[in-house]
């Protein structure tokens, strides 16, 4: 489709380790529509920052590896670029917004430096354009005195500011695709509402399709037009964001909106889904997610359930809605 700016098919990466074969990604498909916000949700180790890596392809190699499938950005299939098409792409068309900053900034060098790097590399500009460049990005996300903070080194800023630092430095060269992995993890409330603010606006400026990885619902129900629920490296249930809250199809999902607290809500203790995810070396042969769902049937303990339409526009993963073909 011409409106489809992300296309991901049949996505599978796998990690080779002295036991065994972790299949982190494994037969995953999804689009993401120009301009749109698509959420990938689900617990941590699902493979929700494994895909977004894989879009990127930063997989560490070894011992993971992209194994198949295909994966197409703005008509260009990334697994056949050559590592050098790739560096002209990482940061120019996709960029990326990591979880902590303290960890992705370099502290040796002062934000104003990372930022212009980018802008230097992709840009083509010298210098003293691309500080000014620089200082004008660092105005957009909202730091005040950015002229004097551009010299700051990471250190010597906030928890919040290093992360809208690092939204200027991801939306420095106007990115098709910008992937924010757990944008507002390490914030309190009040800064997070602020960077998620400061994310919508930009995507309205700047014309972005933005990819938000989280395991927070609310910040999906706040942020996103579709979501990808994803379990043990596969996608469950995926649908339009307001279709899925009202209406979740896949146990999986059931249980993670139970166990969101609401405000009011009348109940000694929150609900919670038993079990645990399962060893990724020793995965069930049937529906992964059959030993923790109370309506597994024999059927979900030997085969896996495909992903199908349930509701028009609305996929899910579940033996629930009919069995073999």
């Amino acid at each position: 489709m011409a409106n489809d700016l992300v296309v991901v098919k049949d996505l599978k990466t796998y990690f080779y380790t002295e036991d065994g074969v972790v299949k982190a990604v494994d037969g995953v498909s999804f689009k993401i529509k120009k301009g749109e916000t698509v959420g990938i949700v689900g617990e941590s180790g699902c493979g929700k920052s494994i895909t977004s890596m894989s879009l990127m392809r930063l997989v560490p190699n070894p011992p993971g590896k992209i194994v198949g499938g295909d994966i197409t950005i703005d008509g260009k299939k990334i697994l056949d670029l050559s590592e050098g098409e790739m560096r002209r792409i990482r940061g120019n068309d996709i960029s990326v917004i990591f979880q902590e900053p303290m960890t992705s900034l370099n502290p040796v060098f002062t934000i104003g430096f990372q930022i212009c790097e980018a802008i230097m590399l992709h840009q083509g500009l010298n210098e003293n354009d691309a500080k000014k460049k620089a200082i004008e990005m660092l105005e957009l996300v909202g730091i005040p005195r950015a002229d004097e903070i551009v010299d700051a080194y990471p250190h010597e800023l906030s928890g919040g500011m290093r992360q809208r630092a690092m939204i200027a430095m991801a939306i420095s060269c106007n990115p098709k695709l910008l992937i924010a992995d757990e944008p507002t993890t390490a914030l309190d409330v009040t800064i997070q509402a602020q960077i998620l603010d400061l994310m919508r606006d930009l995507k309205k400026k700047i014309g972005s399709s933005i990819m938000l990885i989280t395991h927070d619902l609310g910040v999906v129900a706040e942020m996103c037009d579709y979501v990808v629920v994803m379990y043990s490296g596969k996608v469950v249930e995926e649908a339009n964001v307001i279709e899925l809250f009202k209406n979740p199809k896949h146990p999986y999902t059931v249980g993670l909106l139970e166990s969101k607290p609401i405000l009011n809500q009348d109940k000694e203790r929150l609900d919670s889904i038993p079990g645990q995810v399962p060893n990724p070396l020793r995965l069930p042969k049937g529906c992964y997610f059959y030993p923790r769902c109370k309506h597994c049937m024999d059927i979900c303990k030997t085969k896996q359930p495909p992903l199908r339409e349930v509701l028009p526009g609305h996929k899910a993963a579940c033996w629930l809605y009919g069995g073999e073909e």
